[in-house]
């Protein structure tokens, strides 16, 4: 069996190890001379050492919930809204980013835990502290944006299948093992497979040489759009009123911005993701909320 075809039968085998497929493409990588396709296999299994090389499908939406102290009072998992969180800190608490290597990631999914989080650093809690705010004179005293295993799960398969359309376009192309070394492979080729297969936007749905097609489901100032595509993601008519009238009672808020009822409206939607109110993977509440109004707002 060639390596490509083996490479590929392991990325569909449930019980093959990842960490030992992409050790498998690292060997294509040096046959195929490409230094790209080796830097992503070099990523993943050693780690990301920072944010501009990690691809899109490594980071994911935050959901930030805060425990606040009182006189005589503890309230925990209360959502936190990001809009007016500094500057320095808005990124961190908006997106939540994994930068560990495969191995890293399927060691976490063998814990078989769902009470996986991600705790604030104090210093962080300590400069939201100004801008989250609630009343009774409670304070923000620990932040943690809490981890589901399905959302690791999706990390890895999401590797899996872009390592498995590598493969297939190389086979489609005929850039095969058995040509490897004879005949030089064209390096601008693999260099957009590699481009499109890893780091390309989930976004495009049709691309050409000089051309990308984007659709958004939600449109600019379009509210029937926002309001029926949060009913495809099973938001019941009830919050949908109550958004379409926080949307309208914060219409002087300035562009690029929700205003307060809009982000209590997005609070409230995410603790009810929390509880199971609202039919929703918890990590995925706040990506689709914010996505949608981002896209409304035409951000």
């Amino acid at each position: 069996m060639n390596l490509l075809e083996d490479i590929r039968n392991d990325l569909v085998n449930p019980s093959a190890s990842l960490s030992n497929t992409l050790r498998k493409a690292k060997i294509l990588a040096r046959e195929l001379g490409s230094p790209e396709f080796r830097e992503w296999v070099d990523w993943e299994l050693g780690g990301y050492p920072d944010n501009d090389k990690l691809p899109r499908y490594r980071s994911i939406r935050a959901t930030n919930l805060g425990t606040f102290l009182g006189p005589g009072a503890l309230a925990k998992s209360i959502a936190i809204p990001t809009t007016d969180l500094p500057t320095p800190l808005k990124d961190f608490a908006e997106n939540l980013r994994f930068r560990q290597s495969v191995g890293e990631l399927e060691g976490v999914l063998a814990l078989d835990s769902d009470s996986l989080e991600n705790r604030w650093r104090q210093e962080f809690v300590m400069l939201a502290r100004d801008t989250v705010k609630m009343t009774g004179g409670m304070e923000l005293i620990g932040v943690h944006q809490p981890i589901t295993a399905s959302t690791v799960a999706g990390i890895l398969d999401n590797v899996k299948t872009k390592l498995l359309d590598f493969v297939m376009d190389l086979q489609e192309n005929n850039v095969t093992p058995s040509g490897l070394g004879k005949e030089p492979v064209q390096p601008e080729l693999v260099r957009n497979f590699v481009q499109n297969n890893f780091y390309g936007d989930h976004a495009i749905v049709a691309s050409g040489e000089n051309v990308h097609q984007v659709v958004n489901p939600v449109q600019k100032g379009n509210i029937d759009s926002l309001l029926n595509h949060l009913r495809g993601e099973n938001v019941n008519e009830d919050d949908l009123q109550v958004l379409k009238e926080s949307l309208s009672q914060d219409k002087d808020t300035p562009n690029g911005e929700l205003g307060p009822m809009t982000r209590a409206w997005v609070g409230d939607m995410v603790t009810k993701a929390a509880t199971g109110a609202w039919k929703i993977g918890l990590d995925k509440a706040g990506t689709v909320l914010m996505t949608a109004l981002n896209n409304y707002q035409g951000q």
